[in-house]
This record gives C-alpha cells, structure tokens and sequence, in this order.
C-alpha cells in the first residue's frame, strides 16, 4: 500500500509539472522587425501582435504565426539566390529575354517587396513569392519585347524598364487580389544585363564602337564650345576695332575738313601770304634735316652771298 501511494504521489507530481509545462508553453517573444498573428482553432482573433513578450493558449488551441513584416523581402528574377551562394550555375535559360528587334539577352532582377496585411499574405496566396516573381517575369519580358538591343543597354533604358516593370507588377497584383493592397513592392533593380556567350564578343565590339563614338562627340561637342566663343570673342573684339578706327577717321576729316575751309577762308582775303605760308610748311615737313635759307628773288638789293652762312651751325 504503502508503495502504490509513492507512485500516486509520483504520478500527480509529474501531471502537475506537465500541466505547467504545458501552460508555460503558451508564452511566447515577437521582435521589433516581427508581426504575429493569433489564430484560436484556425480563426484569426489578432491579426497584428506588435513586438513583445505575449500569451496565448497552448497548442492546438491556439497558434502564432510569425512574419518579419518590417522587414523588407527580395525575390530574385532570372537567377537564383541559392545557386549564386553555392557556387553552381543557374538554368541558363532562365533569365533569356527576347528584345523588340529579335535579340536574345540575359537579364537578372531583383525586387523588393514589403508586406502590408500580415493576414492577407499568409491565407490569401498560398506562395506569395512566387506569384510576385511570376508577374514580374511576366511584366519585364512584355516590356523588353518591346523595345530594340540598344535602348536596353544604354543607361536610362534600363532605369525605364526598371520603372516599368514595378508599375505594371504592381498593377497586376493588385487586380489578382481583388484590390486588396496587402503587398507593396518597393523597388526593382536590375543587377546584370549581358548578352548570350554566343555573341558577347560581338556585343562587346559594338559596345566599344559606341563608347568611341561618344568620346569622339563629346570631344567635338568640347572643341566647338572651346572655339566658337573663341571666334565670338574675335569677332567682337575686331568690330570694336573697326567702329573705333572708323570714329578715328571721321574726326580726322571732319578736321581736315575744317581746317581747309578756314584756310580757304584765310587765302581769299590774302592768297599770297597763305601761298608763302603753305609753302614754307611744306618744306618744312619734305625736309627736317636741311638747314634751309629764305631768300627774297623779288628784292632788287644786292644778290646775297650764301657763302657767308656758316652751315656747321
């Protein structure tokens, strides 16, 4: 008797540790990155259980479903995660594209996506991500369709597609989920963009032949803008010249021009002094240099002797 009553005592001792064991489970930690969802025999009652220690009923009761909601999500399109983390290759048709003038190119993407509706993402879709990767897939392979080699390579083209291939997944998305906005795609960027193996050298000479081109624009676009505001300069500066040299000369006759009629003025009242005048100051400026003797012809006095002029002087 004795003994059956030490393995009752055992037993209630081990119920009773169970018990709280088992109520104790109920406790559980959500972390600020988290959202936590509380379904009671598979019915939500809390669609948003914010970061913190909580309490709920133990297993099957209740149950907490766990998403990082703040977290933002990456989906890779046309290459895989996993196989880049391996080391191994993957499919190689996988990110193939078929462009608007019927070249083949390969394109990584990825995209970036935030949950709104924690409820929404868990029960509405069965694989969220897969669905997402899907329409954009879909998305960029309509848009690149759409468009010739050389506008996807050239930088804006690629911001274009980037821009065009959010709106339109998102668009998509929404009309899937019948309006509900439980997802939020927030960005998509395009990682690599390179042509097949086959032809990357061809690609690649053509790549080169456009950067060339473009040095040698931008080389010409600098000479023209270096040289046309040298030659405006020029311009300026020799039509200035002019306007001054043609002022310079207008005055310069007007006053010649001035200075002759007041000669005329002076010669009519006494042209023979004028004619003297006119003639001394003329050969004043013909010869500087010579020592010159003025000699009245018309004097009827005794011829001058000019050898008594001491030319040294």
């Amino acid at each position: 008797m004795k003994h059956s009553r030490t393995i009752n005592k055992w037993i209630k001792w081990l119920v009773g540790i169970a018990c709280i064991m088992y109520f104790m489970s109920g406790f559980y930690l959500v972390s600020t990155n988290q959202l936590g969802v509380k379904r009671r025999f598979g019915k939500v009652v809390d669609s948003r259980v914010t970061s913190g220690l909580h309490y709920r009923l133990p297993y099957p009761i209740e149950k907490v479903d766990l998403i990082k909601a703040r977290e933002k999500k990456r989906i890779s399109v046309g290459f895989q995660f996993a196989d880049q983390a391996a080391g191994r290759a993957s499919n190689p048709t996988e990110g193939e594209f078929l462009s608007g003038d019927n070249n083949i190119i390969r394109m990584e993407m990825i995209l970036q996506y935030s949950i709104l509706e924690p409820v929404d993402y868990l029960f509405s879709v069965r694989e969220p991500s897969s669905l997402i990767e899907g329409l954009a897939k879909s998305a960029l392979s309509e848009i690149v369709a759409q468009m010739k080699v050389d506008e996807i390579f050239i930088g804006s083209g690629k911001v274009a597609i980037q821009k065009s291939v959010l709106d339109k997944t998102q668009h998509q998305l929404n009309t899937l989920l019948q309006g509900k906005h439980w997802i939020q795609l927030s960005s998509i960027n395009l990682q690599n963009v390179f042509p097949p193996l086959e032809v990357a050298d061809a690609f690649k000479d053509v790549a080169t032949a456009r950067q060339d081109r473009d040095r040698y624009v931008n080389e010409a676009q600098g000479y023209q803008h270096e040289k046309i505001p040298q030659a405006r300069g020029e311009a300026e500066k020799n039509l200035r010249e002019s306007e001054a040299y043609r002022v310079e000369k207008i005055n310069m006759a007007s006053g010649e021009a001035k200075r002759f009629s007041k000669m005329c003025k002076e010669f009519k009242g006494n042209e023979e002094a004028t004619y003297s005048r006119l003639f001394l100051e003329t050969m004043e400026k013909t010869m500087p240099k010579m020592q010159k003797v003025i000699v009245n012809s018309g004097s009827r006095e005794k011829p001058f002797n000019l050898k008594i002029i001491d030319l040294d002087q």
